[in-house]
């Protein structure tokens, strides 16, 4: 798996945990729909700026949000 479906699959488990929409976690985190939407499908680079967004949104550090990650993730050359 690759650090973008890790971190999608991390988004998806945080907005469940929170009862959130798409929309609702992009507007909190002062982030457009699209823009969640893109780091939910897993398939482009995520930028920091999204994640730090979906972290004010979800209140949680951005240290919480990757406490989970614990393989290394493939890096594609």
């Amino acid at each position: 798996m690759n650090i973008n479906q890790q971190i999608a699959e991390r988004i998806i488990e945080l907005k469940d945990k929170n009862n959130l929409t798409v929309e609702k976690l992009a507007w909190r985190g002062g982030l457009s729909k699209s823009c969640v939407g893109y780091a939910i499908k897993g398939i482009s680079d995520v930028r920091l700026s999204t994640i730090a967004g979906i972290c004010a949104s979800l209140k949680i550090s951005p240290a919480e949000f990757f406490s989970t990650f614990t393989e290394i993730p493939e890096v594609e050359e």
